[in-house]
């Protein structure tokens, strides 16, 4: 268990699915998102964020996200897309 004032890490991904991918294959690619501990920002639907525990290192969270995402691609058949990532100490805020 994480001590007090332990940094969580978070991870802020935005995507761009191709024009030409079905209603059915987004949705395919966001509930794999989902199941695999991805929030969903409310009112941004192409934008999510997931927290990392204190110990976990940038490029391991990297890694992690382009797996979680290539496997979301996979999964929905998916094949062309655009993703970015922002690693911080501070959820993302909607404003």
């Amino acid at each position: 268990m994480e001590g007090p004032g332990a940094i969580i890490m978070h991870a802020m991904l935005s995507l761009h699915l191709d024009e030409k991918s079905t209603t059915a294959e987004r949705e395919k690619f966001y509930v794999h998102l989902k199941d695999s501990g991805w929030i969903q920002l409310a009112k941004i639907t192409t934008t999510w964020f997931s927290s990392y525990k204190s110990a976990a290192l940038e490029e391991r969270i990297i890694a992690e996200v382009k797996q979680d995402v290539s496997a979301a691609a996979r999964y929905s058949g998916i094949t062309t897309y655009d993703a970015v990532v922002n690693i911080g100490q501070s959820k993302p805020s909607l404003l």
